[in-house]
């Protein structure tokens, strides 16, 4: 059997003692069957600093690199604020700020310390009854509050990266050159060229999103959201809070919403039927390519429309230093 690119998919090779249900690897090895096409699910951004450890990455859930560049910002200014760190280098952290309000930047070294604006691609599987919904094996509870609000470089340390369609990504190359005559040249020529200049790849750890089936196609509702527990609760907030008021429902329909919603609150249930709709919870793969000199910045083609947040620094130095926990 092969996969979309025609490469041999791992799961065609005997299976070890080790790859036993419930464990990750199976589950993977087991997508390959069920869901075997691989769909680009466009780019998402976020922010790195280069440590001792490696690469310490933020959730990379931002839709813009303007937007990851906003959020350097914001961390910046949390930085300038903390009581705890001499003055000397808040100062410093106060001149980042200050410069992001005014250029498109997406690497800075502040206060001897390295940050980077990253760019990664998102994938779903898909198979003959759609999109992948979550396995077994994907951690299912609240993740929204793990970490502090005043908090940044939150989901771990980036790893080394595997050759594309080598034995450590079970033979799945995660990569996608858009081409067509409704493609701008651009977008190709910038995706040909990260193949070369970021050769490999490291996936993260899977994200979710809620898609609704409409005419056959599976579009995404969400962004990319923690876990699945918390995809089951935006849709069941959707239903409780956002139906009523935007496609103001017939009583009976209502009904049907909320009794949808409770369901959602009480079950783990990663599909829904409710007044002739069909929403499902989907697993969202991230890969980040990584070069010689680390993941992947931004593309001169990706878009970028929005100009860069001003005025915060001017105003957040007027406030009171904070403790480190906020």
């Amino acid at each position: 059997m092969t996969g979309s690119d025609g490469t041999a998919l791992s799961s065609d090779l005997p299976w070890s003692a080790a790859e036993v249900a419930g464990s990750e690897r199976f589950a993977a090895l087991r997508a390959q069957r069920t869901h075997p096409a691989t769909l680009w699910f466009g780019p998402t951004f976020g922010v790195m600093e280069q440590t001792g450890a490696g690469w310490l990455m933020s959730t990379m859930t931002d839709t813009t690199p303007q937007a990851a560049r906003d959020g350097l910002g914001w961390w910046f200014r949390i930085l300038a604020r903390r009581r705890a760190i001499p003055a000397s280098e808040r100062e410093m952290y106060w001149a980042a700020s200050a410069l992001l309000e005014h250029e498109r930047l997406d690497e800075l070294v502040v206060a001897g310390r390295r940050f980077r604006v990253v760019r990664a691609d998102r994938f779903f599987r898909y198979g003959l009854t759609g999109p992948e919904p979550p396995r077994s094996t994907d951690p299912d509870t609240d993740r929204t509050a793990r970490h502090g609000i005043f908090e940044k470089m939150t989901a771990g340390v980036l790893g080394p990266g595997e050759t594309p369609g080598g034995a450590g990504l079970l033979g799945e190359r995660w990569e996608a050159v858009p081409r067509g005559a409704m493609v701008p040249a651009d977008i190709t020529r910038d995706a040909q060229q990260a193949l070369t200049s970021h050769p490999r790849l490291a996936v993260l750890a899977p994200r979710f999103a809620v898609a609704e089936e409409k005419d056959g196609h599976w579009p995404a509702q969400t962004g990319a959201i923690p876990s699945p527990h918390d995809a089951r609760r935006a849709l069941a907030t959707y239903f409780r809070e956002i139906v009523p008021v935007l496609l103001e429902p017939s009583d009976e329909e209502l009904v049907a919403y909320r009794q949808a919603a409770q369901r959602l609150d009480e079950d783990r249930v990663h599909q829904v039927r409710v007044a002739g709709r069909r929403f499902r919870i989907i697993r969202v793969e991230t890969a980040v390519r990584i070069g010689p000199d680390g993941p992947e910045p931004p593309r001169p083609s990706d878009h970028d429309p929005d100009p860069p947040l001003t005025g915060e620094t001017d105003e957040l130095r007027t406030w009171d230093l904070i403790d480190e926990d906020g």
